[in-house]
């Protein structure tokens, strides 16, 4: 996935950004050390997603934002076994609770309603 996404972003003419690995709840970065931090369709894997936010957080430079993606809260016990999520999607406004509980004047940005799952966008500004 990384490799796909460095091809990408490579092709955009006059953007610069670098995509980094790294275990989610224990970055291998320093404090204040991004502009920009994006956990896409990740954190229903996560049996902490605080945890995880808060790193993110953790690695924020003053100004800096995190993006999160993932799925409004639903039903879908089959994901659980088929595909491993520990979580089935998250409310909203738990998710702004712990952006802000992180540090972070937290927002939604956009839903996006899909044929069985919602996906939503929030933000957390440094």
């Amino acid at each position: 996935m990384l490799r796909l996404a460095r091809s990408k972003i490579g092709a955009i003419e006059g953007l610069h950004a670098e995509m980094k690995q790294g275990d989610m709840l224990a970055l291998p970065f320093a404090a204040k050390s991004f502009d920009t931090v994006i956990l896409h369709q990740v954190l229903h894997f996560v049996e902490e997603p605080v945890a995880a936010i808060t790193e993110a957080a953790r690695v924020l430079a003053p100004g800096g934002k995190l993006i999160i993606a993932d799925y409004a809260a639903h039903a879908q016990e089959e994901l659980r076994d088929r595909f491993r999520h520990r979580r089935l999607g998250f409310e909203p406004e738990d998710m702004l609770r712990w952006l802000s509980a992180a540090g972070l004047t937290s927002t939604i940005l956009s839903r996006h309603p899909g044929p069985q799952l919602e996906t939503i966008l929030w933000e957390g500004r440094r």
